[in-house]
């Protein structure tokens, strides 16, 4: 049964706390959350997290992306006709991603309900195995650091993505300090310019990491080839993997491994795709998220963990209850203090499982 309505909103839903990185410094959510309703009153939800430096969105191009797409979007029917709706507009979904994402995820969401079986049921992903969050440091003061660092630990939460400041003495330090406890890898969001300022710096920060994702400009493959090769850190591939032909353009080989987001991969189906030519390359995978992400694409996200499997080798989603002032939707999908993600609250429910909240209920009659 095709969709009746499509409407969609945006909530710059405050941050307890503020997360900072080489690229951008954030306190509050930047999103879009999309709703489709069916004639039967079922509703189906979606988000998507633009990101300029990633994939060159801004709010205002996601929204009129979604302006200029709701009517043809509200003719997809089911999933066949939502796969030939990507297919007709490959070029545009890749220069629009997480708006894409956001009424991908909300017809998911629907159809899904619409046979009464989650989304993963729908998609034929199987269970996965249980998940467990890195701990996630952003480029913050060391005092607000080592907090985080002490609670991180003393609830035996050891696996670590660490933001680099770009201050190499203060780096070194933290990532000596997380290292001593389990493994590290390091965030450097496009920092330098080129291998030949990345590589001196990686030399004294990196002894003790794996893994440097994103140290240059993006789709620099070359130039991140020449990293590894220099320093012995894995790349990961993130800002620079937004498209199958970006996937295709990276070098084979387990030094480099895949950060996939489903915002900025445009959508979940589009993940799986890129997932699937990932374990046909015998590539390594993380399941990143978008800081700010609501529970919406965080149960996304937790359906790309499952179907990765054993190619999966980190977890970074479910942060939304500590970092959001409030949550859109319930129940939201956070993890425990020893890091594990309890999906049980969403066994048996249809869909994603999510209602949504009054804050969000009241966003979209006012959209």
């Amino acid at each position: 049964m095709r969709p009746q309505s499509l409407i969609f909103t945006s909530l710059p839903i405050p941050f307890r706390t503020a997360f900072a990185h080489a690229s951008a410094s954030r306190n509050q959510a930047e999103n879009v959350i999309v709703c489709v309703v069916d004639g039967e009153g079922r509703a189906g939800l979606g988000e998507g997290c633009p990101r300029e430096y990633v994939t060159g969105e801004t709010l205002a191009s996601a929204t009129a992306f979604l302006a200029q797409h709701s009517e043809s979007l509200v003719a997809v029917a089911d999933l066949e006709a939502l796969r030939a709706w990507i297919a007709t507009h490959e070029r545009e979904v890749d220069a629009n991603p997480s708006a894409f994402c956001a009424a991908e995820l909300a017809l998911l969401d629907l159809f899904a309900q619409q046979v009464g079986k989650p989304v993963e049921d729908l998609l034929g992903i199987g269970k996965g195995k249980e998940l467990v969050v890195s701990a996630i440091y952003g480029a913050s003061a060391f005092l607000k650091f080592e907090a985080q660092a002490l609670l991180f630990q003393a609830n035996g939460i050891h696996d670590a993505k660490l933001k680099l400041t770009g201050n190499v003495n203060q780096d070194r330090r933290r990532v000596r300090r997380l290292a001593g406890h389990g493994d590290v890898r390091l965030d450097a969001n496009n920092l330098w310019p080129g291998a030949a300022e990345a590589i001196p710096a990686l030399r004294v920060i990196g002894d003790d990491a794996w893994a440097i994702e994103e140290p240059i400009r993006a789709r620099d493959w070359a130039g991140m080839d020449g990293v590894w090769k220099a320093t012995g850190l894995a790349i990961i591939a993130d800002e620079s993997l937004i498209t199958l032909d970006d996937l295709d353009a990276m070098p084979e080989g387990d030094e480099f491994v895949l950060n996939l987001r489903v915002s900025k991969l445009g959508g979940l189906l589009r993940s799986l795709a890129v997932l699937a030519r990932a374990v046909e390359r015998g590539q390594r995978a993380i399941v990143g998220a978008q800081v700010g992400e609501t529970s919406i694409l965080a149960r996304a996200g937790a359906a790309l963990a499952a179907a990765a499997g054993d190619v999966l080798i980190g977890y970074e989603g479910a942060y939304g209850p500590r970092l959001l002032s409030e949550d859109p939707v319930a129940p939201s999908l956070g993890f425990d203090p020893g890091g594990g993600v309890d999906l049980s609250a969403f066994d048996g429910h249809a869909g994603w499982g999510l209602a949504a909240a009054p804050m969000l209920t009241e966003a979209l009659k006012r959209a």
